[in-house]
């Protein structure tokens, strides 16, 4: 048999024999159904083929339709799994139980796949029925990596609860939600999340720019909102209904600044950012404002979006204002502009010291950059070799057949937190909003430690530093080392 897609799912439709064929209609008509889904579904990937009007996903309603929405109905990655695509027509005429197994062998064959993990637990949840309900909302359509890094610690979560046997009974449905890291788009599903009443609380949003676009909304619905992974010092100021299990910017950037003076003894920087981002602005302010209160000067600034930014030129200026170190605080959409400089830098012998931000802990930076970052120190939300983090790091390689990211780690608390607020309260928005909002509320047993938070709704926790060193862990000759 060709290795093709509509192989591969007659093969796992082969391989699960009765369990699928007891479950009406009879297995013929629905593996060449599933067959025509899957080549529709490719269509509508393409843009040959909206998806059509008229469907209602259970609890979003109409309005799904016009926003990338679901709780297993369909899927949303352009490389979603055959048998998260097979599965997800099962589930939407409601056929959990022929579901089920279809999705259990994918991911037998792809252990790695969060869609179609939540997609499982999903359909167990609404098969035992009565299940509880969050939302996680991510960048698919505009980083899939990135998405699919937030959604397996969701699933993770929701994995280890089904384990558990659910709360109070109750197992976990999750609607993961994609608004491309778009401000507008994510207000617009933040307002057809908050219009489900059975939607308890929200992951997310990915984009502090995101974030912001959306957290009056859920603040003004009372439903809670906690981010793992946006960090701008704007989010502090957004109201009780909305917390993060990522430290803020304001922390990640005292903690560079102060290295720089304390530990590099460097008083004169030159600042690379996007001004664009308010992540980006927001950490070089909390670098800026700790650096010169401190005893620093920003002796240069320069913008990575800019059309004429040039690296060489930029380096070069920097160098003749008196710099000696450069912060280096990107976006994702300009991470390589970021990572010219430090290969400029390193072309000259490496004149200034390299710190940065969040973005730059990534493999990326570690293939492309090379030696010319090697000696960089980043401030990053969590490590896995940290002794706190040692033991979700080491039940995360075991289920999705590697080391997972940061994202993934405080996605993972994210959810927990929402949980066990449910437990601690009562499984509504407003017991939620009232354990989160408890001075003594706390997570003692999350993927980076404690989760606590102040009364801000911020993270109570320091990031990690870490340096780009010689080694072999990563694959790349290069690894992000915990600073001592």
């Amino acid at each position: 048999m060709s290795d093709t897609p509509a192989a591969r799912i007659l093969l796992l439709f082969s391989s699960l024999g009765p369990m699928v064929a007891k479950s009406p209609p009879p297995i013929v008509y629905i593996a060449l159904g599933l067959l025509l889904l899957w080549g529709g579904h490719r269509a509508w990937r393409a843009g040959y083929l909206r998806w059509p009007p008229g469907i209602s996903l259970p609890g979003l309603g109409s309005r799904a339709q016009d926003l990338l929405l679901t709780s297993g109905e369909r899927t949303l990655f352009a490389d979603s799994s055959p048998a998260a695509v097979a599965a997800a027509e099962l589930i939407r005429q409601g056929n959990f139980r022929a579901a089920i197994p279809l999705l259990e062998m994918g991911l037998q064959n792809n252990r790695n796949d969060p869609e179609a993990r939540i997609f499982l637990n999903n359909a167990r949840a609404q098969q035992q029925g009565n299940p509880l309900s969050l939302a996680v909302v991510v960048p698919i359509s505009s980083n899939p990596n990135r998405a699919k890094e937030t959604l397996r610690g969701v699933a993770q979560a929701q994995e280890e609860l089904f384990q558990q046997g659910g709360l109070g009974g109750r197992l976990l449905r999750v609607v993961i939600a994609d608004d491309g890291d778009n401000p507008e788009r994510a207000a617009a599903v933040a307002k057809a999340l908050v219009g489900q009443p059975e939607i308890l609380g929200v992951i997310g949003h990915n984009a502090s720019d995101a974030t912001l676009a959306a957290a009056e909304i859920y603040q003004s619905a009372g439903l809670a909102m906690i981010s793992s992974t946006s960090t701008s010092t704007r989010i502090s100021l957004l109201g009780n209904a909305i917390f993060r299990t990522v430290p803020s910017d304001q922390i990640a950037g005292t903690q560079l600044a102060r290295y720089v003076l304390n530990k590099l003894r460097l008083q004169r920087v030159a600042i690379f950012y996007n001004p664009n981002s308010a992540y980006s602005t927001s950490l070089r302010d909390a670098f800026a404002s700790t650096l010169t209160s401190e005893g620093g000067i920003v002796l240069a600034t320069f913008d990575l979006t800019a059309a004429d930014f040039n690296p060489q030129a930029s380096l070069q200026s920097a160098l003749e204002q008196g710099s000696q170190a450069a912060f280096l605080a990107p976006t994702a959409s300009v991470a390589e502009q970021a990572l010219a400089v430090a290969r400029q830098n390193a072309l000259l012998g490496q004149p200034l010291a390299l710190v940065g931000g969040d973005v730059l802990f990534s493999l990326t930076t570690l293939k492309e950059g090379g030696a010319a970052v090697e000696g960089m120190v980043v401030a990053v939300p969590w490590h896995p070799d940290l002794l706190r983090s040692r033991g979700f790091a080491q039940k995360a390689a075991q289920m999705w057949g590697g080391q997972v990211s940061w994202r993934t780690a405080l996605a993972y608390d994210a959810t927990r937190v929402l949980l066990q607020a449910i437990r601690q309260g009562s499984p509504s928005r407003s017991g939620i909003l009232t354990a989160l909002g408890d001075s003594n509320f706390r997570l003692p047993d999350g993927a980076s430690g404690e989760v606590r938070f102040l009364p801000s709704g911020d993270r109570d926790a320091p990031n990690v530093l870490v340096r780009i060193e010689r080694g072999n862990r990563s694959g790349t000759g290069y690894d992000f080392v915990p600073l001592p």
